[in-house]
């Protein structure tokens, strides 16, 4: 009874005892290019800060996001940096240029207030200068007038009109009072300006007398009078060929 029941009862084994033993089963996949996405900021920094050719990411692998944007910042504070140190240099350039107008400024009132002080001591003596002294400068300055007008037609003229006024004692004086030596080579040029040319005269002009042309006559003029001294060349001729019977 044993026996049978020994039969009828299978042993059960374990499978991990049966079955060899499990395997890993890894699967290699092909390397898939990383899709890169960036956003309008990205794009907009990207394409106002240029990478170079041999440090994009496109021709260099090795150099990964995180590199590239380390760059771009590197190089936006080098920009601003650079923009700053340009900003100082022209500030400084405004101070020089603040300080050269400054001093320019009071050069030019140094100037002005020299300019005034030897204006004034011209003017004194101007003043003190005695009558004849100006007179003598007033015709100097008349005859140098005069020489620049020599090539004018009426200039002889004029010239002639205007050293009888130069040889009034009288009249230069009036000239001298009442202008200023600024005011001279103006005057001058108004009274030169002012002379008229006179007209010709024809009362002292000799009148020729033109004789018409006679013939030759075979007898005198007048009978019978001698015609050797007649003014008439040809009552004279005449005459002379009368006496040859002519």
């Amino acid at each position: 009874m044993s026996a049978v029941e020994t039969k009828s009862a299978p042993q059960a084994h374990d499978l991990g005892e049966l079955l060899p033993a499990p395997v890993a089963i890894t699967v290699d996949t092909l390397p898939q290019a990383e899709i890169q996405t960036e956003t309008a900021t990205e794009l907009i920094k990207r394409a106002l800060n240029p990478l170079p050719t041999d440090s994009s990411p496109e021709t260099d692998g090795s150099i990964n996001p995180e590199a590239s944007s380390n760059i771009k910042s590197k190089r936006g504070c080098e920009r601003v940096q650079k923009i700053i140190n340009e900003k100082r240099d022209l500030e400084k350039r405004v101070e020089d240029l603040q300080v050269t107008v400054t001093s320019l400024q009071d050069v030019i009132r140094k100037y002005e207030v020299e300019s005034k002080l030897v204006g004034n001591v011209m003017t004194l003596a101007d003043a003190k200068k005695k009558p004849s002294s100006l007179v003598s400068d007033a015709k100097l300055q008349m005859l140098n007038f005069l020489n620049t007008r020599s090539d004018e037609i009426d200039h002889i003229d004029k010239a002639i009109c205007f050293n009888k006024y130069m040889s009034d004692p009288f009249y230069m004086q009036v000239f001298v009072q009442n202008n200023q030596p600024e005011q001279w080579q103006t005057m001058i040029e108004s009274i030169y300006e002012a002379i008229e040319r006179p007209e010709p005269s024809f009362a002292n002009a000799k009148h020729s007398v033109v004789r018409g042309l006679q013939p030759i006559r075979a007898r005198t003029s007048t009978l019978g009078a001698p015609l050797a001294s007649s003014e008439n060349p040809m009552d004279r001729v005449a005459q002379h060929l009368g006496n040859m019977g002519i």
